[in-house]
C-alpha cells in the first residue's frame, strides 16, 4: 500500500476515523519537510485534525476550515470535502487543492486526503484576470472618451446650427427685398433663378432646424418614468392632424406595453415614424398604418407598419443616418433627419431600431425597449 501511494505525484495520506495518519506517501513527507515539518509532527501516527487546528506555519490560515471539513466527512454530514488555499513560501507563490474522500473498510471509516499543486493554473487565472481588468479599464476609458467626444460634437453642431440661422434669415430677407425692388424689370428666367435660390435657402433653414433638434435630442436630460406606449402613440398621432387632414387612412393600434422612458422624446420618435408612414403612403387613395408590439423575452419590440412605396432593402443602413434619403425631393419632401432622431432617442432608452421593406410593398420599422425591472 505504501509503495502504491509513493507512485502518486500528489501529496497523499490515509487517515483513520479519528483523523490519525495511517499511511502517507513520499511526496507528503517531502512537502512537510519543505514547510518546516517532519514525520514526528506530520507523519504516520500523528492526528492530522489536531495539526490542522493548531497549525502555525506558512499554510496555517486554512487549518480550522480543513479540520471542520474532515470532521464533517468522518461524521457522514458531507460526502466529500475540497478546498483551494494559498501556501506561499519565502521564494514563490503557491496554491494547493486539498481533496478529502471517505472510504470504508468493514466497520471502520477512513479518509483519503490529497494535496494537489495548482499553482500553474492559478497563475494562468491571475494573468487572465489581470488582462480582463485591463481590457475592462481600457474599454471604460474609451467609452468615456467617445461619449465626451460625441457630447462635444453635439454641442458644436448645436452652436453652429444656431449661429447659421441668422445669416440664412438675412439671405431670405434680402432675397425678398431684392425681388420686390426688381420685379418690374425681371424676366422669366430671372424669376426662376430667384425661386431656385429661395427654395435652397428654405431647405437650408429646414436642415438647420433638424440639426438643432438632433442636438437637443442628444443633450436633453432624460425624464424617465413608466409610460403606457398606447398613450404616447395616440398623442403623436393627434399631433399629425394637419398632415392627415383630407386623407383616408385605416389606423390600426394593437395592445402596446408599458415601458420606462421620457414621454416627450418618445412622442417625438413616434411622430417621426408616423409622419413617415403618412408621407410615403400619400400615393394611395386609402392607406393603412398599423402600430403593434411583440413580447420578446426581456424586451418589447414595437413596430410601425405602412403599405406605402417602401424602399430598397440594400440601403436599410442608410435610413438612420443624418440627411440620408432613399427618395428624391421631387417625390417626397424632407431633409432626411427624422429617422436619425428616432435612432438617437431609442438608443438613449437602451433599445435598438431597424427596418424591413421592399419597393412597392410598404415598410415596417421596429423599436426594441428593455422591460422595466420588477
Amino acid at each position: 500500500m505504501r509503495a502504491a501511494l509513493d507512485v502518486l505525484p500528489h501529496q497523499t495520506a490515509i487517515l483513520d476515523h479519528d483523523g490519525v495518519i495511517v499511511l502517507c506517501n513520499r511526496a507528503w513527507l517531502e512537502f512537510m519537510r519543505e514547510n518546516g515539518g517532519n514525520p514526528a509532527t506530520c507523519g504516520p501516527g500523528v492526528n492530522y485534525l489536531n495539526v490542522c487546528e493548531n497549525a502555525t506555519g506558512l499554510c496555517a490560515d486554512e487549518g480550522e476550515e480543513v479540520a471542520r471539513g474532515m470532521r464533517d466527512v468522518l461524521g457522514g454530514r458531507r460526502e466529500s470535502f475540497s478546498t483551494e488555499y494559498p501556501c506561499h513560501s519565502p521564494t514563490e507563490q503557491r496554491w494547493f487543492r486539498l481533496t478529502v474522500t471517505p472510504f470504508d473498510d468493514g466497520p471502520s471509516r477512513y479518509l483519503l486526503a490529497t494535496h494537489e499543486n495548482v499553482t500553474e493554473r492559478r497563475h494562468v487565472e491571475i494573468r487572465e484576470a489581470d488582462m480582463d481588468a485591463e481590457v475592462r479599464q481600457e474599454v471604460a476609458l474609451r467609452t468615456i472618451t467617445l461619449r465626451n467626444e460625441v457630447n462635444e460634437l453635439d454641442s458644436f453642431i448645436g452652436a453652429v446650427s444656431h449661429d447659421l440661422r441668422a445669416p440664412v434669415r438675412h439671405i431670405q430677407g434680402f432675397l425678398t427685398l431684392l425681388r420686390r425692388r426688381l420685379d418690374p424689370r425681371l424676366g422669366e428666367e430671372d424669376r426662376r433663378l430667384l425661386t431656385v435660390i429661395d427654395g435652397a435657402t428654405q431647405r437650408l433653414n429646414s436642415m438647420i432646424d433638424e440639426l438643432l433638434k438632433l442636438a437637443r435630442v442628444t443633450q436633453t436630460a432624460l425624464q424617465i418614468r413608466e409610460l403606457n406606449l398606447a398613450q404616447v402613440v395616440l398623442r403623436a398621432w393627434a399631433n399629425l392632424a394637419p398632415e392627415t387632414e383630407g386623407r383616408e387612412i385605416d389606423w390600426v393600434a394593437g395592445d402596446l406595453p408599458v415601458v420606462r422612458g421620457d414621454p416627450q422624446l418618445l412622442t417625438l420618435a413616434f411622430e417621426n415614424l408616423l409622419s413617415n408612414a403618412v408621407k410615403y403612403t400619400s400615393g394611395r387613395a386609402r392607406a393603412k398604418i398599423e402600430v403593434g408590439a411583440r413580447d420578446v423575452g426581456d424586451h418589447w419590440v414595437v413596430f410601425v407598419q405602412d403599405d406605402g412605396v417602401g424602399f430598397d432593402p440594400r440601403y436599410t443602413e442608410r435610413l438612420f443616418g443624418a440627411f440620408q434619403r432613399l427618395h428624391s425631393e421631387q417625390e417626397f419632401s424632407g431633409v432626411g433627419m427624422g429617422l436619425a432622431n428616432v435612432k438617437r432617442i431609442v438608443t438613449r432608452h437602451g433599445g435598438q431600431v431597424w427596418a424591413e421593406s421592399h419597393p412597392g410593398e410598404g415598410a415596417t420599422f421596429y423599436l426594441s425597449f428593455p422591460k422595466p425591472a420588477r
